[in-house]
């Protein structure tokens, strides 16, 4: 009798376990699709976007990044959909505004394509590097919140979040 106890202690202690484990929702925007493994070239990206204001905020959202290996490199100016959909600025919701670098990574570590969502711009930032359906961002690193005087929109200050990524593609 004493076994059958010790199997459903067990049991329980995994189903409370999973049950408690953190949630894959990533500060304020939905959550990309993170990729089980990566391969092959790294390429380096420079990224900086609008996050001023609430989701679907005006202007939010507009982005710019550049992609670079080696010598060869793309850009692109859009705007994301994901980006004017958070309901933070420069931290999600579940982080304090003093964590910028843990939000970045937290919001932005997955799929490419979740977050560059016009084909036509995704195409153009990474064909000449890999499959753009491909292409994972898996590390950001220097992230920074930049208060802009003067911005565009009617607003009189934008708020700026800017950071490196690292993008490899899955196999």
């Amino acid at each position: 009798m004493r076994r059958p106890a010790v199997i459903a202690t067990v049991l329980a202690l995994v189903v409370v376990v999973s049950l408690l484990g953190a949630s894959d929702v990533r500060g304020g925007g939905g959550a990309l699709v993170v990729p089980k493994r990566t391969s092959g070239p790294a390429l380096t990206a420079t990224i900086t976007m609008d996050v001023t204001g609430g989701s679907n905020f005006p202007g939010k959202g507009l982005t710019s990044i550049r992609v670079q290996k080696a010598s060869a490199s793309a850009g692109a100016l859009f705007v994301s959909s994901y980006v004017a959909g958070f309901v933070g600025s420069c931290t999600g919701v579940d982080f304090p505004a003093t964590a910028v670098a843990a939000s970045t990574n937290a919001r932005f570590v997955g799929m490419l394509d979740g977050f560059v969502d016009t084909p036509s711009v995704l195409s153009a930032l990474i064909s000449q590097f890999g499959n753009p359906s491909k292409a994972a961002i898996t590390d950001t690193d220097s992230a920074a919140c930049t208060s802009v005087p003067g911005g565009a929109g009617g607003v009189s200050d934008r708020t700026v979040l800017s950071f490196t990524a690292v993008i490899q593609f899955t196999p």
